[in-house]
């Protein structure tokens, strides 16, 4: 039974082998491969949120060098728009500092918008609720601070850097408190912009969504004059990991084949050569006329840990059958009538016996079944009487009919009984028989071991 399983056994630990060297291999590719999705992703996402930083950090920075100056003051609180237009309006409309700047007065109304391709009355279509959060926010500072509020807003639809300052002058502190004017910076993430940024990132797909947009690509948050985000910026990464597993797939799918097709192949191959093995073992062990087992087969047999607890402990008896007239038969009608008889008899004594139990011919028409129980010299008389009744039924040999009768004998064995002593005590029961022309089965008495335990008063011999 066990070297049955033996094959199973190794087929299916090559074939999980295989299946597990697979898996191995391409769980690595595919995590590796997502893990450079990731680390490309990371490193676009740091990438463009250090853009967009030092893009508002630079709108800060030239919104305070336009509103800290003191010409500037003075020329927005003269309202003198030709000079505010060629000191400060330049900066949006002929460079490309500013996208736009928008001038409000101290009362907070805006006074000029300056932009490339703006009306001249573009202040009054200017929608002042799109700079409301950085008027805000600035006004909660002391313009004594020289503060300025940045952020990302929102002008005329299109989303940018805002930086809102007080246009202040060096002599402040001489102004008593009046109102002072304020200028807003913006420089626009228009469509060009976020082209410049894909260039840099090798992403593509750029655009600025609202946030919570539940089909919004991974992105940055766009933060606000307060710090809140207001809008994310979204695109498609380069997945490089995802480009090469692509890429690699096919050999890779090939290189696994190969590996699981040899984990197979080797499963096969040892596959056979272990029932081969199993196939010599049996031939090895087995009867070829009666496919009994023979001398080889039952030392195997006895070899086993089952069978040498049995006998340690007592639990066998060995019947030992010889077929008389056999010779006869063999000499009058030649081997090929003997053999039939021998097939014969070995197929009623496989019927005879139990499952537990086993046959074996040790030669020309001698035969022993070895029983195992646990009370053996009762299981032995009802194999023996079941045997007795088999083999004196007339064996047919086509034209003629022939009883080839046997002779028994019968061995019990007690606890710490030695195997060849049993078998050898056995053998000289049968001989009684032969010699005695008994019709039953003869007992032997099979005497203690020296190991075993000393008999109780009363106890006897199995008869």
């Amino acid at each position: 039974m066990v070297t049955g399983r033996r094959p199973r056994l190794i087929f299916g630990y090559l074939f999980l082998l295989g299946v597990v060297a697979v898996s191995v291999i391409l769980g690595s590719v595919f995590w590796l491969t997502d893990r450079l999705d990731q680390l490309e992703r990371n490193s676009s996402e740091s990438i463009v949120d250090l853009l967009v930083t030092e893009k508002v950090k630079r709108m800060e920075l030239s919104t305070a060098d336009y509103a800290y100056w003191d010409f500037a003051y003075e020329a927005v609180t003269a309202r003198d728009a030709e000079k505010i237009r060629a000191e400060i309006g330049t900066g949006a409309t002929e460079s490309d500092l500013f996208d736009r700047i928008i001038i409000l007065d101290g009362e907070g109304r805006v006074q000029q918008v300056f932009g490339e391709n703006l009306a001249d009355d573009a202040a009054a279509h200017f929608d002042p609720a799109d700079i409301a959060p950085f008027l805000a926010r600035l006004r909660e500072t002391e313009p004594a601070d020289y503060a300025t509020v940045s952020g990302i807003g929102k002008i005329g639809g299109v989303h940018g850097a805002i930086a809102a300052s007080w246009i202040t002058p060096d002599y402040l502190a001489r102004l008593d408190d009046q109102p002072l004017p304020i200028m807003l910076g913006v420089k626009l993430l228009s469509d060009d912009a976020l082209q410049s940024i894909a260039r840099l990132t090798k992403g593509t797909g750029y655009a600025i969504t609202p946030l919570g947009n539940p089909l919004a690509e991974p992105g940055i948050n766009l933060p606000g004059p307060d710090g809140k985000p207001v809008a994310r910026l979204v695109w498609s990464h380069q997945n490089v990991g995802t480009v090469l597993r692509s890429e690699v797939m096919p050999g890779l799918l090939l290189v696994c084949f190969g590996i699981f097709a040899i984990c197979v192949f080797a499963a096969r191959y040892f596959h056979l050569q272990s029932r081969a093995l199993e196939h010599a073992r049996v031939v090895a062990s087995t009867d070829k006329l009666t496919g009994l087992l023979n001398r080889s087969g039952l030392d195997e047999m006895l070899a086993s840990s089952s069978a040498r607890a049995r006998i340690e402990t007592g639990q066998v008896a060995v019947i030992y059958i010889d077929l008389n007239d056999f010779k006869a038969l063999n000499d009058a009608h030649g081997h090929e009538h003997g053999d039939h008889a021998l097939k014969v008899t070995a197929e009623r004594l496989r019927d005879a016996i139990r499952p537990q139990d086993r046959v074996v011919r040790l030669g020309g028409d001698e035969f022993i079944c070895v029983i195992f129980d646990d009370v053996p010299g009762a299981a032995a008389r009802a194999v023996c009487d079941r045997i007795l009744i088999a083999c004196n039924a007339p064996i047919g040999f086509g034209d003629f009919e022939k009883i080839l009768a046997p002779s028994i004998g019968v061995a019990v064995a007690r606890p710490g009984t030695d195997w060849q002593g049993l078998l050898r005590q056995a053998d000289q029961a049968m001989y009684e028989a032969k010699r005695d022309k008994r019709s039953t089965a003869v007992y032997a008495e099979v005497p203690d071991s020296p190991l075993a335990a000393p008999r109780r008063s009363g106890e006897t011999r199995a008869a």
